[in-house]
C-alpha cells in the first residue's frame, strides 16, 4: 500500500496569541506575497476539484531539466521576531493527481528554511511534511507540525515557509513523466516561549498597579 511519510515532533505546550505569521497561505489573492522559483505555476482554481478545504486555489512544483538536485516552489519568510523557546506552527496542504505520481527520488515538502547573515546564507531545514513516490494520488495530505526554536534557530536573520519540490531524478527519453505536486492553505505562526508570556503578563501587571 502507498503511504506518505510525514516527518511528526513532539511540541512543548504552549499558549498565547502568535507573534508573526504569513499571508495569502490559500493564494485567494494570487501569488501576493510569495516569491516563485524553478519550475513551479499558479495559483489554479482546482480546489473543489481536489477535495482542498475552503474551496482554496493552489501553486503547483514540477522540478527544471537542468540538472539533479534542483528545488521548485513558492517561498515566503515568516514576519516577526524570534526568540529561544519560540514555537513555530507550520503546515499546509498538498495533493498529487492522478497521472503526475512523482518520479524515482522526487519528493515535495511543506517546510521552514533558516537563513543566516544577510539573509541569503542557507543554515538548515525542518520539513513538516513530505509526498514522494510512494504517496497517494488524488488524496489530499493535510500537513501540521510543531517546531520548538533553540537558541541557533532563534539566531536567524529570517525564516522562510516553502513549498518545495526537490527534483533528484530525471526519467530518460521515452520515460515516465517527472511528476508535479499542489499546496495550497499554508501557515505559519511563531507562538511565544511559555517565560516570555509570564513576563508580558507581569510588566502589564505592574503598568495597572502604577497606573492605581
Amino acid at each position: 500500500m502507498k503511504n506518505v511519510f510525514i516527518a511528526t515532533a513532539a511540541a512543548a505546550a504552549v499558549t498565547g496569541m502568535a507573534a508573526g505569521s504569513i499571508s495569502n497561505g490559500d493564494f485567494s489573492n494570487g501569488s501576493v506575497g510569495w516569491t516563485q522559483f524553478g519550475g513551479a505555476e499558479g495559483p489554479y482554481g482546482v480546489g473543489a476539484a481536489f477535495g482542498f478545504d475552503n474551496d482554496s486555489d493552489a501553486v503547483v512544483a514540477y522540478g527544471t531539466f537542468s540538472g539533479t538536485p534542483n528545488y521548485s516552489g513558492f517561498t515566503q519568510d515568516i514576519a516577526g521576531g524570534y526568540s529561544e523557546g519560540d514555537t513555530i506552527n507550520f503546515g499546509g496542504q498538498m495533493y498529487i493527481e492522478n497521472g503526475k505520481e512523482l518520479f524515482g527520488g522526487n519528493n515535495a515538502n511543506i517546510q521552514l528554511n533558516f537563513w543566516y547573515g544577510d539573509g541569503t546564507a542557507y543554515g538548515f531545514t525542518i520539513v513538516g511534511g513530505t509526498v514522494n513516490s510512494d504517496s497517494l494520488t488524488d488524496n489530499v495530505y493535510d500537513i501540521d507540525f510543531s517546531y520548538v526554536l533553540d537558541a541557533g534557530a532563534a539566531s536567524a536573520t529570517r525564516i522562510s515557509l516553502d513549498f518545495t519540490y526537490v527534483q533528484t531524478d530525471i526519467p530518460g527519453a521515452g520515460g515516465p513523466d517527472s511528476g508535479a505536486a499542489f499546496a495550497t492553505n499554508m501557515y505559519a505562526n511563531v507562538v511565544p516561549a511559555p517565560g516570555a508570556l509570564a513576563l508580558l503578563g507581569l510588566a502589564g501587571l505592574a503598568g495597572r498597579r502604577r497606573r492605581g
